[in-house]
């Protein structure tokens, strides 16, 4: 099966629900019972093999079912004053709790592209994560995520105490990387070719970014943003080479264009693209897969009840990953 196309597309999976009358109609009322807040661990340390690049972490409480999970609102939800460290090869660092009204300039980038939110719109809440203290970021002498390195977590709070530990795999490089057009001679996909070592049980993230300007003069995409299916395993895959395809990702809930020259889920020609190709360890490609399932379909991936498997231990949700992650760019063609 080397070099066969395997066009790795947009999955939705909704949930339907049909009401049929005949005859008569009855009124049915479907009552969700509360359920106690929940914490929600979302952290992440990854490495690109070049660049330190610290853990962060953020805490929020667990919405209602039908709760909106917009980013004003998570700010609301966040949960302050916890205790978070991170333990790799015998050694613990504490993480600081820093907002962005006092965060490190060089640190908002990092912060912005985690949360998936342009630094322009982080700046108007006073939005917290935890991460190296800023002492040792001025210093340059701070924890960072390494290949191969398991990191273990601890959080505190309000009394209760949660862990989980995650890995960063090895770097897998994309073979090579391609724009091919889909629609109307301009609109289309961005292809790669990779090859899996032979060894099951390995996991893979696309991420893309466009730098080309819109008619504003704005960048296209401030962040990093991971279109649906974003996350596959090679159970299928496993010691081959092939080709794939990704659209473009969009951030949740903003499908629609504002710029008529532009259409949902389409890259265009003329786009410059970087791919921001990561390795996953297999728990988190599990969590992954059902998150976006759930974001897709029901919009409220935290709600109280959640499906989505979670890799912290203790009784929170949500999910601390490592990421081996690699770049690569198609350049546009106007």
């Amino acid at each position: 099966m080397s070099n066969e196309r395997l066009n790795i597309t947009r999955t939705f999976i909704g949930l339907l629900m049909v009401v049929i009358s005949s005859g008569c109609e009855k009124e049915i009322t479907v009552e969700v019972p509360d359920s106690e807040a929940r914490l929600v661990i979302e952290g992440r340390i990854e490495s690109d093999g070049v660049n330190n690049i610290p853990p962060i972490v953020t805490l929020t409480k667990t919405t209602g079912y039908f709760s909106s999970t917009s980013f004003s609102e998570l700010a609301n939800l966040q949960v302050h004053n916890a205790e978070i460290s991170v333990t790799v090869d015998n050694a613990t660092y504490p993480l600081e709790e820093l907002c962005t009204a006092n965060i490190d300039p060089i640190l908002l980038p990092l912060v912005a592209d985690f949360l998936g939110v342009p630094e322009e719109e982080l700046a108007a809440y006073n939005y917290c994560v935890y991460t190296v203290p800023l002492a040792d970021i001025v210093s340059g002498n701070f924890l960072s995520g390494e290949v191969g390195k398991t990191y273990h977590l601890t959080v505190v709070s309000e009394g209760a105490t949660y862990t989980a530990k995650t890995k960063i795999p090895s770097l897998n490089r994309l073979n090579s990387l391609w724009y091919e057009e889909a629609q109307a001679d301009t609109f289309g996909y961005a292809w790669a070719n990779m090859s899996d070592p032979d060894t099951v049980g390995n996991a893979y993230r696309w991420f893309a970014k466009r730098l080309s300007r819109n008619a504003a003069g704005e960048q296209k995409d401030a962040t990093f943003l991971a279109p649906a299916g974003s996350a596959f395993e090679d159970k299928f895959i496993n010691g081959i080479t092939f080709d794939f395809a990704y659209d473009r990702g969009h951030r949740p809930g903003e499908h629609a264009e504002d710029d008529p020259a532009e259409l949902p889920h389409f890259f265009k020609k003329s786009d410059t693209i970087v791919v921001k190709f990561c390795t996953i360890d297999i728990s988190v490609y599990r969590f992954l897969r059902i998150y976006e399932i759930e974001v897709n379909s029901a919009g409220s991936p935290f709600a109280s009840p959640s499906t989505i498997p979670t890799n912290i231990e203790g009784g929170g949700l949500g999910l601390w990953a490592g990421y081996g992650a690699t770049y690569d760019t198609i350049f546009g063609v106007d």
